[in-house]
């Protein structure tokens, strides 16, 4: 699990630069206006001018807050969220996010490392991060906000199921994309690591004494979209990025006549290092083997989601068609992958 750690105050010691970025920023909007709209009107200025006064106002505001309460008072949460809506409403999505994430850090440092408290201004830095493409940001938060739901939540919780496929989404976006610009063996760890998260939210849920087995049906889904990814690019990798299942060198002994000092001939032999001419065919086989066992992985998913369908007849139809379609997409792609799978064997 990645560790998070509280940065340094932004306010008020850069209040002035901010304040000067963010005016220049209103001020230069219109210069990039077409060639034939030359003409910034007055009441553009006035607005520019609205905008600055109001922002050296909270600025202001919280800095005479921080002087009278202290750094850490409660209270400036409030007004650091207010401050990152304001940069929100007027485009400056960076400068929220350095709002939102003090907010966030003022409540972990008077709630607690691990309080729900937090999770509104993660959310808000998530959608911060996402406007500025910031995605290894975006993934720590994702992280960050997992780690404190699953703490936070009983696993009977609907709200723990939901922390999983909140992640899930996420992590399957970063894959399918390549994010965070991973090679094939990042994207592998990616996906084995969702996979495994999978797998014990659903044994956590299970060990609870009141779950309800409906909530596991978007966590099967998840695990089965994850192990799909697993399939896929182990398919897609050349078999000599594969471990053999035998050894890769063989010693064989090399025997010849020669005639020793006193010219008798006598037969010498030497150990010679050759490739075991079985270790191809079992990168092969080591391949076909971890791809058919993420396979499997989906045939089980989608085993307990039929079982969860036929156990549970108050489910609506939408979601029982909604979920019965998907089942039909990963039992398409499982048979493609496979194929491909046995197609390159004949290679």
């Amino acid at each position: 699990m990645k560790q998070f750690a509280l940065s340094g105050r932004i306010l008020p010691c850069v209040a002035n630069a901010v304040l000067l970025v963010f005016v220049m920023t209103f001020a230069g909007v219109t210069c990039a206006r077409q060639d034939n709209d030359q003409t910034i009107s007055g009441a553009d200025d006035a607005s520019a001018l609205e905008i600055s006064l109001e922002l050296e106002r909270r600025l202001q505001d919280i800095e005479r807050l921080e002087g009278e309460l202290g750094l850490f008072h409660p209270s400036l949460i409030e007004r650091y969220d207010d401050l990152a809506r304001f940069y929100t409403e007027h485009d400056n999505p960076q400068q929220a996010a350095d709002m939102y994430r003090q907010a966030m850090q003022l409540a972990r440092v008077n709630a607690g490392l691990n309080s729900e408290q937090q999770i509104p201004y993660i959310d808000r830095l998530i959608s911060s991060n996402l406007t500025l493409n910031n995605w290894q940001q975006v993934d720590d938060m994702h992280h960050l906000r997992y780690y404190l739901k699953s703490r936070l939540y009983d696993p009977a919780d609907s709200r723990f199921a939901d922390a999983v496929a909140e992640l899930g989404s996420w992590k399957l976006r970063v894959m399918r994309e390549n994010l965070l610009d991973n090679g094939t063996r990042g994207l592998g760890n990616e996906a084995e690591e969702l996979s495994r998260i999978y797998s014990q939210s659903i044994a956590r849920i299970q060990a609870s004494p009141q779950f309800e087995e409906t909530v596991l049906l978007p966590l099967y889904q998840g695990k089965s979209q994850a192990d799909l990814e697993i399939a896929r690019l182990l398919s897609e990798t050349p078999d000599q990025f594969f471990e053999g299942t035998v050894s890769r060198y063989i010693y064989e002994s090399v025997c010849r006549n020669v005639r020793d000092p006193q010219g008798n001939v006598v037969r010498q032999c030497t150990q010679v290092q050759r490739e075991n001419p079985r270790y191809r065919a079992s990168q092969r086989d080591n391949k076909r083997m971890l791809v058919n066992r993420s396979v499997r992985e989906v045939e089980n998913s989608i085993q307990n989601l039929n079982t969860i369908l036929a156990r549970n007849p108050d489910i609506s139809l939408s979601e029982r068609e909604q979920i019965l379609s998907q089942i039909r997409a990963f039992e398409v792609e499982f048979q493609r992958i496979e194929r491909n799978s046995r197609r390159s064997l004949l290679y």
